[in-house]
């Protein structure tokens, strides 16, 4: 015996204090400045910040393209609406292989179908983009839901150090959208420069994930149980447990896709620039960072659901301003209420789902929470057809977007996953 006095906690006490930890996120190896800490999340950071450059290279700039390469403004809406059919599609699929198969196996392979689809987007010829953006949805259907599930796993399920290096992506995301921005305004490349800047970034993604994944492909690690329900059995069952849940989101995430898809439009409308564009996305994005970086203090005071709430309303607003400002300043300063908006909504409902999921089912958790941003993008495209054939603006579809964020949260919040118990152990021994 070492000499200390050995305290008894009563089993209620101790349960209930293992419960609050695990809601906030918080436990011993999450205090900040320990070395295990920064050791494990500098390499995350480095995937988030490479996942966000791959966005924010062209994404932002994507519907500007297809138009500019003779895309009629009306048909905006319906090729977007495909490309969310493949990502709603194609996301549960990338999440169940991947917790079959090993997510970093599957990132590499997704990424690696992402880079023609970014050159494609250089090439400036409508039949070369249209299949282009429909392979990028598929292909970047894998990241997020791969990446999150990933960094969750190595972070042992701690929201507070998620948040931590989660900036990365909107980091990478700001990064990129200037460097493509001004690669259209001032140099030789214009156009053709988010394109190219993306496969670049894609490119990067598989060398940093492939360095790893070589030790795995040696030792046979990285690999998760093969056990229960098959592909098409796995997805069903996990639509049909979250299914109110997953329509709430699906709600809020109309809000925060509409003025992600017609910010570059609605620009171009008022008569802003390429550099605008870069401008009002990262401008979204930068408040990202803050807002994420303030949820560990947040989560404690007032919870997840409070701050999941007030997250919609923001987008709400956000998406009534976007419509109605008269210059690209103004909508930039919508774009910064978005990205608080978009950050406040985002962790809490991805923690959540993933509390409520089997270890073994982390990546497909992720992965249905992502294809709620694809059935979000459908609602818009339903709605972005006949608004704008007949105001011939997309202002309407903004406002409507916004009005559905809100009510999409109180929907949400009536169907949240209550966290397993199986979920407090630290998850130090799920494979990645």
């Amino acid at each position: 015996m070492s000499g200390r006095r050995m305290t008894t906690v009563p089993e209620g006490r101790a349960v209930g204090r293992a419960s609050r930890d695990h809601a906030i996120g918080t436990r011993v190896g999450d205090l900040p400045g320990l070395p295990y800490a920064g050791v494990v999340e500098l390499p995350l950071l480095a995937l988030m910040l490479l996942r966000g450059a791959t966005y924010g290279a062209f994404g932002p700039f994507a519907t500007v393209l297809l138009i500019r390469a003779g895309l009629p403004p009306a048909l905006v809406g319906p090729l977007a609406a495909a490309a969310a059919v493949g990502t709603l599609v194609f996301a549960p699929t990338w999440g169940r292989l991947g917790d079959r198969h090993g997510r970093r196996r599957m990132l590499v392979m997704a990424y690696l179908l992402a880079i023609p689809a970014a050159l494609g987007h250089a090439s400036g010829t409508l039949l070369l983009l249209v299949p282009a953006y429909l392979l990028w949805a598929i292909a970047a259907s894998a990241f997020v839901p791969l990446v999150d599930s990933l960094t969750l796993a190595r972070l042992g399920g701690s929201r507070t150090r998620y948040a931590r290096v989660r900036i990365g992506a909107s980091t990478g995301y700001i990064l990129a959208s200037l460097t493509s921005g001004a690669l259209i305004s001032v140099t030789v490349l214009e156009w053709h420069g988010p394109g190219l800047f993306g496969a670049f970034a894609c490119l990067a993604v598989v060398g940093v994930v492939a360095a790893r994944l070589r030790g795995e492909l040696r030792s046979g690690t990285g690999l998760s149980s093969r056990d229960g329900p098959g592909l098409v059995a796995g997805v069903r069952a996990g639509v049909g447990r979250y299914r109110v849940f997953l329509a709430g989101l699906a709600l809020v995430a109309a809000g925060s896709n509409a003025p992600s898809i017609f910010t570059g439009p609605r620009i171009a409308e008022i008569g802003g620039s390429g550099w605008d564009i870069g401008l009002a996305t990262a401008a979204g994005t930068v408040v990202e960072v803050p807002a994420f970086l303030v949820l560990p203090w947040l989560l404690p005071r007032l919870g997840s659901r409070r701050i999941f709430l007030v997250g919609g309303f923001l987008l709400g607003i956000s998406g009534v301003l976007s419509a109605i400002a008269p210059t690209p300043m103004l909508l930039i300063v919508a774009r910064l209420m978005f990205g608080a908006g978009y950050a406040w909504v985002v962790l809490p409902s991805l923690g959540a789902i993933s509390s409520a999921a089997a270890p073994t089912e982390q990546a497909a958790a992720a992965a249905l929470h992502f294809a709620t941003q694809a059935a979000g993008t459908l609602l818009v495209a339903g709605m972005g057809v006949p608004l704008v054939g007949v105001t011939g603006s997309v202002s309407a579809v903004l406002i409507a977007a916004a009005i559905a964020a809100p009510i999409g949260a109180f929907v949400a919040l009536r169907a949240w996953p209550a966290a397993r118990v199986a979920a407090k152990a630290p998850a130090a021994s799920v494979p990645s």
